[in-house]
């Protein structure tokens, strides 16, 4: 089963860009689905076909469905340039990549416990296997109908958002009402308000991973990603077994567990979005200041512009002023040479006619 849907898991975010949480919840909301119908369905075939018929034909179905879906499954490795690389170290130094690896392996700790806990929390509380059959049922059904719900409002409220919080109410449920839930109803509440938020790891693991560490990376981030859930999904029944008590609330300290892993899990994904909020901060200041040089320089291009336009408009008027004053000064100087010449035939005149021979003008 880790073979199948966990190599699964990256194919679907490469396809979506604007509804990828939408797209990878859809996807995942088959597991919840399928738990509902083959809690229900193999509880039937056991007592009407018997044990062994019953697991053949769910090995029959599972090896038809997965054949057919492995047959048409593809990627999209080379159109977005994934880079194929099962173990990259140097994620391990991007301080964002270990807090989402935090949030997965917390999440996982709450989640397996809570799983297989609830069935049997429900028989030590007084109800029938039968009826912890259908609360276990009805915790799939609430993850086949949560996980695309989680994953349509992820796209609108931020896939960051909407995992810190869908996950931090997985936490608080399992400390507010399970801890408290004693009769059939109440556990049935539990289970289907509990299953539309216990889930959202696998519901946006993918998506949150891309956002975090790119969609070119994202086969390695997811890689590693499984290889450190291998210890919570090994581990957290064990664990929750041996938190169960002989006498009193068998299941109280398994069900504190559970919740205090699932807010630990919220506490590492708002710490994600920490260091998101100061990415997109950072990002704006340069862009910023990228507008405030190109306003800059588009100012001084303006007042380049219009000089040169002053220039050219002052050319001609300067040019007119420089032929005018020239053409007063040839007149001028014009003017001056025939007033001497005139002075010299008056002067010439006076000569010869009075007889004068001084005259306070000279000759030109």
């Amino acid at each position: 089963m880790g073979f199948l849907f966990v190599g699964s898991v990256g194919v679907v975010p490469q396809w979506f860009s604007r509804r990828r949480s939408l797209a990878n919840g859809i996807s995942t909301a088959g597991s919840g689905i399928g738990g509902l119908v083959y809690s229900l369905g193999t509880n039937a075939m056991i007592q009407s076909i018997g044990l062994g018929w019953a697991f053949r034909v769910l090995a029959i179905l599972a090896f038809a469905v997965n054949t057919t879906c492995t047959i048409l499954l593809k990627d999209r490795n080379k159109a977005v340039g994934s880079v194929q690389l099962a173990f990259d170290a140097r994620l391990f130094k991007k301080p964002e990549f270990l807090l989402l690896l935090g949030w997965g392996f917390f999440s996982m700790l709450g989640y397996i416990v809570l799983l297989f806990s609830l069935p049997s929390y429900a028989r030590s509380v007084g109800l029938t296997a039968s009826q912890g059959s259908v609360i276990g049922a009805l915790m799939n059904l609430g993850q086949g109908l949560g996980r695309p719900t989680v994953g349509a409002f992820s796209d609108v409220t931020g896939r960051i958002n909407m995992c810190g919080t869908c996950t931090f109410f997985a936490g608080l449920f399992c400390l507010v009402i399970w801890t408290f839930a004693k009769s059939y109803g109440v556990l049935i509440f539990f289970a289907v308000i509990v299953g539309t938020v216990s889930g959202t790891f696998w519901a946006t693991v993918a998506p949150v991973s891309a956002e975090v560490v790119g969609i070119k990376v994202l086969p390695s981030a997811l890689s590693i990603t499984w290889l450190v859930l291998v210890i919570p999904c090994t581990f957290a029944e064990p664990v929750g077994l041996k938190l169960r008590v002989a006498t009193g609330d068998t299941y109280l300290h398994a069900q504190i567990f559970a919740g205090c892993m699932y807010i630990g899990a919220a506490i590492c994904m708002w710490g994600v979005r920490a260091w998101k909020v100061k990415e997109l901060d950072t990002l704006k200041d340069g862009e910023r200041e990228k507008e405030i040089r190109d306003d800059d320089a588009a100012r001084r291009e303006r007042e380049r512009e219009e000089n040169e336009d002053d220039i050219n408009v002052n050319v001609p008027v300067r040019r007119q002023m420089t032929r005018t004053e020239s053409v007063k000064r040839a007149t001028k100087g014009l003017w001056s040479l025939q007033k001497k010449y005139i002075l010299y035939h008056i002067e010439h005149v006076c000569v010869r006619v009075l007889g004068l021979t001084q005259f306070t003008h000279n000759n030109p």
